[in-house]
């Protein structure tokens, strides 16, 4: 009596040497696989304030400056036009001259 040859999930059979063989190929091994738990969507929010406050402390030491290819810098350390578009977007930074300076608050 022979055995019958093992087959994967999408019908597809083995050769007898391959007795351990459970799927004809990855794609079929990842559909017979439980799907992975639902995972809450990551909290970019976070980050990009985490950012902006880091930029808004450089701020309070000294303005940063625009480079000449675009975007600005602190020293030697090059902030995206993204970022300080934000910043001012926010009310938190303005633009003086050609320097980004943090907004100024009025003391009541």
């Amino acid at each position: 009596m022979t055995r019958p040859l093992p087959t994967c999930g999408c019908g597809a059979a083995f050769l007898p040497s391959r007795s351990r063989q459970q799927f004809c190929s990855r794609r079929c091994a990842a559909r017979a696989r439980p799907p992975r738990p639902a995972q809450a969507p990551r909290q970019r929010r976070q980050a990009n304030d985490a950012g902006n406050r880091l930029i808004l402390r450089l701020l309070e030491i000294q303005p940063l400056e625009r480079r000449a290819r675009g975007g600005w810098r602190f020293g030697t350390k090059a902030i995206g036009e993204s970022r300080v578009a934000s910043l001012i977007a926010s009310g938190r930074a303005e633009i003086r001259g050609d320097r980004l300076h943090p907004k100024r608050t009025e003391a009541p």
